[in-house]
């Protein structure tokens, strides 16, 4: 039941409906519950890297919202997205988190099926007989799944568009520098679970109110470019490098090898909805995603891009941009920050929380809230909601 913004509940802010947050959103596992239905079912989901499937027979496996997957690079050269449960009796048909394969074999009963998914092999097949079974129609079960510049999505939904046409032109076109640019590989790969809601990471990754407070090196070294806003709730904002607030020996090593296409100190966040960031900085792209586990817990999963080819000196020095423009920001001063709002908003004697700064605009420098309300929009969207809450359902 939707909940209109002509009926708001006796302790809604007298402000814009638009510009406030139910604080209860980020805790009540009934919210929870309705975004994996209407959020996380329905759109398209980051899902990995090409290169870590990239010869015919390479595959890896994950869980996402609990649904055991299972990613294979086929004889076509596609890579392919499969349940990774065996028809027979249900056991996960890959137990490892990647690797090389010609074939899946179940582990339980040795039923086997080739890299399309086409159920190949069963030992003592005759025993079927008369009962109907057939091979042909219990493959693997599979699941849509898309490229686009080398980035995988994954969506439960049949019905979903295509995942160009979920990105959008100015999205695509973005990303197209540097990744169209080069074959590029992950290098370096990192997960943690924190404790807290999907949406805090969410919203933080297009916050610029909060960096120079929380980032003192951002303040001297990343002044802020130009933000958009597009469809779908995706959005970009446009980073610089100034020389000034960086020591002149680190400066001199982070410049280097800069992407192809990419000027010295160019870089960009991409954030797309509902679950992925995607940061260029200069020589080095981070795709920082998460894993929604519940109402108050996350994985979040880090993977670093190089240029496959690169010599150990110039992964040294990507590693060494990655490490000053990712690791400490995220996790020393952004995680506490995290797990501060997330213990914050559980207070049940605080209603809501502000998203009133500035005013709308679909571009502008990084600081106003609007960007998070733009946010919003596309979560009340998908939420069949009026107001940045489930507020007749929860009261």
């Amino acid at each position: 039941m939707a909940t209109n913004a002509r009926t708001l509940p006796l302790w809604a802010p007298k402000i814009d409906p638009a510009r406030w947050v139910d604080n209860r959103v980020y805790t009540d596992p009934r919210v929870y519950e309705r975004e994996v239905e209407l959020i996380f079912n329905r759109t398209w989901l980051f899902a990995g890297h090409a290169s870590e499937a990239r010869e015919t027979g390479d595959y890896f496996t994950t869980t996402i919202l609990g649904q055991p997957l299972l990613f294979a690079r086929g004889n076509d050269g596609a890579v392919r997205a499969f349940y990774n449960t065996c028809r027979h009796r249900g056991s996960k048909v890959a137990l490892e988190a990647c690797g090389h394969a010609s074939a899946f074999r179940c582990p339980y009963h040795f039923w086997v099926y080739d890299l399309e998914g086409r159920l190949i092999g069963i030992p003592g097949e005759e025993a079927y007989d008369g009962s109907g079974f057939t091979k042909e129609e219990n493959p693997l079960v599979g699941l849509r799944c898309e490229e686009e510049l080398g980035l995988l999505f994954v969506t439960f939904n049949d019905d979903a568009p295509s995942l160009r046409d979920y990105l959008g032109p100015k999205i695509v076109e973005t990303l197209a520098t540097p990744l169209a640019g080069a074959q590029y590989e992950v290098v370096k790969y990192i997960s943690y679970e924190l404790p807290v809601n999907w949406k805090v990471f969410a919203e933080n990754a297009r916050d610029g109110y909060h960096v120079p407070f929380v980032h003192p090196f951002f303040r001297k070294a990343s002044p802020p470019g130009p933000y958009f806003l597009h469809d779908n709730g995706h959005a970009v904002q446009r980073l610089g490098m100034d020389p000034s607030g960086v020591e002149p020996e680190l400066w001199a090593k982070i410049v280097q090898h800069t992407l192809p296409g990419v000027e010295t100190g160019d870089g960009y966040i991409v954030t797309l909805f509902p679950d992925a960031t995607i940061t260029l900085r200069s020589n080095v792209v981070s795709i920082d995603s998460q894993r929604a586990l519940g109402p108050s817990t996350v994985l979040m999963e880090s993977r670093v891009l190089g240029i496959v080819g690169d010599s150990q000196d110039v992964r040294d020095i990507r590693a060494l941009g990655h490490a000053t423009w990712f690791l400490n920001p995220v996790e020393l001063e952004d995680a506490p920050i995290f797990i501060g709002q997330q213990q914050g908003v559980a207070a049940k004697g605080v209603r809501y929380s502000v998203i009133a700064r500035g005013a709308d605009a679909t571009t502008g420098t990084r600081g106003d809230d609007n960007r998070l309300r733009q946010w919003w929009t596309a979560w009340r969207a998908a939420m069949g909601v009026e107001i940045n809450s489930l507020a007749i359902e929860l009261d």
